[in-house]
């Protein structure tokens, strides 16, 4: 079988996702290390979750995992999910949470300094009021506890914009946790999809989001919107791509179609 052939510059892209890859193998095979907490940050929809599920999936750790995707959790839920994921071969993914930007941060953050600490001792998660929440009772959750499983927070936030948010929290947040980070140029991004699109057919018979995949002359038309208007959106991503598609494939409609797609720019 030929090896793929893969455009430079979608090969910078697809290089990255590997060093990722690399990254997340290594946390999740080495409980014993220093480092009980890492941080995957870059471009929303270009393929960060699915690496680091790949490579959980691949290692054999995706029975320990708990997904906590997306939303606002509160300092109380997310307090519970410690408690309940605090053994050693337990990894918790904080998926694309508003962690860093919630209302309750002044709770959250100190949480996950204290569950991400240096070292195998002293990483203590505590609830600092004295009353408990309706959660933590119904699991009996104790007022404090050690935490030893560990953490992947995967954010589209960039490693600047969590220092900003975080404050004065950011030095702390920079020494307990491992970054690995995504971010790429809108031209990296388009020829990583058109790569996917050709040499991958993820819009076609490996299309995971729609069933057998998008007909040939929409996976054409596809690619060559994609080429005319990339610099245009506000995403150039393997989602937007898929967008796209579905919406040229369910609207016959031309100017339905037009209309929608422009929903798409910036």
């Amino acid at each position: 079988m030929s090896k793929i052939r893969i455009n430079p510059i979608a090969k910078e892209v697809q290089d990255t996702f590997d060093g990722i890859y690399a990254q997340v193998t290594s946390f999740v095979q080495n409980p014993n290390s220093a480092i009980n907490g890492m941080i995957v940050s870059g471009d929303a929809g270009t393929g960060k979750t699915y690496t680091v599920k790949k490579a959980l999936i691949d290692t054999g750790h995706q029975q320990s995992v708990e997904y906590i995707k997306g939303g606002k959790i509160t300092a109380a839920s997310l307090y519970v999910k410690l408690y309940l994921n605090r053994a050693k071969h337990r990894i918790i993914v904080l998926d694309d949470c508003d962690v860093i930007h919630h209302q309750d941060k002044n709770q959250i953050v100190p949480m996950l300094l204290g569950a991400a600490e240096l070292g195998s001792k002293n990483r203590e998660v505590s609830w600092e009021t004295a009353r408990k929440n309706p959660l933590m009772e119904e699991y009996n959750v104790p007022g404090r506890f050690e935490f030893q499983g560990s953490i992947i927070w995967i954010t589209n936030d960039r490693k600047e914009q969590i220092g900003k948010a975080v404050k004065q929290w950011k030095q702390a947040i920079m020494s307990r946790f491992n970054f690995a980070e995504c971010n790429f140029t809108d031209e990296q991004k388009f020829m990583y999809t058109m790569h996917l699109i050709d040499n991958h057919d993820m819009l076609g018979t490996n299309c995971q989001e729609f069933d057998n995949g998008y007909p040939e002359e929409i996976i054409d038309e596809t690619t060559d919107y994609l080429s005319e208007n990339y610099r245009n959106l506000v995403e150039v991503t393997p989602r937007q791509a898929i967008k796209i598609a579905d919406i040229l494939h369910h609207n016959q409609d031309i100017n339905l179609r037009k209309t929608m797609l422009r929903q798409l720019w910036k």
